[in-house]
């Protein structure tokens, strides 16, 4: 019995050496590893891309809570071009499904803007839109060339695609194929929200009593957010 063992445990403690993966073995183990990265790859894009619109929506609602909280705290302008301190105008955003920009700042399917609705001396009074752009943003003046005070650019392919309205004159969606431009303002001290579908020319809002404007934005890949605003003040992301 001890000679038998003696010659058994060699021979394992070979075997147990010269064993190990086959070469089709190993192209199983990589082509599984490979398909794997794949699909963990392809999740990864489509999770990237809903995080995306996901933070643009949320953005959009914060700039319009922004220019809400501009207009209630009473925010004044110190500046140039005769705008003085004690000057406490409403704040809107300026939404727009045209497909390219009036003017470097104006705002389009890929950008929106902050204004401040200043009282152009050439106007007499304020009209809740974005009111003159020669290309400049931040510099507010009181002279009817700018009121942007701060642009948005949607970046990553991503755009807006439509803003609807239960406005009675205008109680439909302006989309790529149907452009127009939605601003949403507020006025001191009031935080309701005065909801402007501006006319085609661009000068005057042509209703104001519409309850709601849903702002509805999509990724490249088809993915998309809405963002409502009552006239309340309330604002939703969906």
């Amino acid at each position: 019995m001890w000679h038998y063992y003696s010659f058994i445990v060699p021979n394992m403690v070979i075997r147990n050496a010269q064993s190990g993966f086959t070469l089709v073995e190993m192209l199983i183990v990589i082509a599984i590893v490979a398909v794997m990265a794949t699909v963990l790859l392809f999740n990864y894009s489509d999770f990237s891309t809903g995080v995306g619109i996901r933070n643009l929506a949320e953005q959009m609602g914060l700039s319009i809570r922004e220019a809400q909280s501009y207009a209630t705290s009473v925010r004044s302008i110190n500046g140039t071009a005769g705008i003085y301190s004690d000057t406490y105008p409403a704040y809107g955003i300026s939404f727009s499904v045209n497909g390219t920009a009036q003017q470097m700042y104006s705002p389009s399917t890929t950008n929106f803007a902050l204004f401040v609705d200043v009282s152009p001396s050439n106007l007499g009074t304020d009209n809740d839109k974005l009111y003159g752009n020669d290309g400049i943003c931040g510099s507010p003046t009181n002279d009817g060339h700018q009121e942007c005070v701060e642009n948005f650019a949607l970046a990553g392919g991503n755009t807006i695609t439509s803003l609807c309205t239960d406005a009675p004159t205008q109680n439909s969606c302006f989309t790529s194929t149907n452009p127009g431009t939605v601003n949403v303002v507020f006025h001191r001290p009031n935080p309701d929200a005065y909801i402007c579908v501006v006319n085609s020319t661009g000068d005057s809002c042509i209703d104001q009593q519409a309850s709601y404007l849903k702002v509805t934005v999509q990724s490249i890949k088809g993915l998309q957010r809405t963002v409502t605003i009552w006239n309340t003040g309330q604002i939703s992301v969906n």
